[in-house]
């Protein structure tokens, strides 16, 4: 991902969803999300009461998933996406930095607890001959 920042988030105060990979029961699903909003409090991170969960076999993201989460982030009451590791979005680096690109453009950051680390796709650096029209939040997909 040779465009992604990755900065220190003690800093920062980001209002945040919950994105993760998971087939755990709901009760045990709610106990995690409430350790990692410790987590996340001590990062700076205010990560909300919503979660949205990718149960599945694959460890990529279904369509039905990504769907959800762009409904949350478009509404801009986020902007912030919290996961354990990126690569519970994708395993696919090319596909984690489509997304990211796609996020950033709305104003989208990620906050990966695994290295407390927050990533914001840098924008900035796109060279013309790639520069893409703004995500329309996937529409018309």
């Amino acid at each position: 991902m040779c465009n992604v920042k990755s900065v220190a988030a003690g800093a920062l105060v980001h209002p945040a969803v919950m994105f993760m990979n998971s087939n755990k029961s709901e009760g045990n699903i709610r106990q995690l999300i409430q350790q990692n909003r410790q987590k996340c409090s001590m990062a700076g991170i205010a990560l909300m009461n919503e979660a949205i969960i990718n149960k599945g076999p694959d460890r990529d993201i279904d369509r039905d998933a990504v769907n959800m989460l762009i409904t949350r982030l478009i509404t801009g009451q986020y902007d912030t996406v919290v996961v354990e590791n990126m690569a519970d979005i994708t395993a696919d680096e090319s596909d984690l930095e489509e997304f990211m690109h796609d996020a950033a453009n709305i104003g989208i950051g990620f906050f990966e607890l695994s290295t407390m680390q927050y990533h914001m796709y840098d924008t900035t650096g796109r060279s013309a001959d790639k520069e893409r029209p703004k995500w329309g939040g996937g529409k018309g997909c």
